[in-house]
């Protein structure tokens, strides 16, 4: 009988497993294929804020969270400013060779929103938003954080 259980176990191990696997991979295939304003900025100004969200190949709930308040926020609040091209957003995979320089350029710990002003085509300053995680239990004041900090940004340019 044990051993039958110990089966049955593994068995619903695999499944669910598999089942975690396929909707991952079904999320990021639909990610990939998702378009959206903020990303396509039809010119870039010499001029600009990019906002970035830094995430590993494996996200948690939170980690999603973060992205999807952040991403939620610049947006809804500044269409304006990313039609223009003084604002962009772009979500980046850190792990990723091509993208690894990141956690060195702006000295990442954890998966993070950064603000980077850039002037004249070059990175005169950026911000880790750090505090977007003791405020992801708090979905207004989490917005009410990365938008103060993307107005201050925008206006320094």
């Amino acid at each position: 009988m044990s051993a039958r259980r110990s089966i049955i176990f593994f068995l619903l191990i695999l499944v669910v497993a598999s089942t975690g696997y396929l909707i991952t991979r079904n999320d990021k295939s639909t990610a990939a294929r998702a378009t959206d304003k903020a990303t396509q900025t039809p010119s870039i100004a010499p001029s600009r804020i990019i906002a970035y969200y830094f995430h590993v190949t494996v996200r948690c709930t939170t980690c999603r969270t973060i992205e999807a308040y952040s991403h939620e926020t610049i947006l809804n609040r500044f269409n304006g400013d990313i039609d223009s091209g003084r604002l962009e957003w772009q979500v980046v995979n850190i792990q990723l060779p091509e993208n690894r320089h990141f956690v060195k350029d702006y000295q990442l710990f954890t998966k993070s929103v950064v603000l980077v002003r850039v002037a004249n085509g070059k990175q005169q300053s950026y911000k880790v938003l750090n505090d977007v995680w003791e405020l992801v239990g708090d979905k207004a004041q989490f917005q009410a954080y990365v938008d103060k900090e993307v107005r201050g940004y925008l206006a320094q340019l």
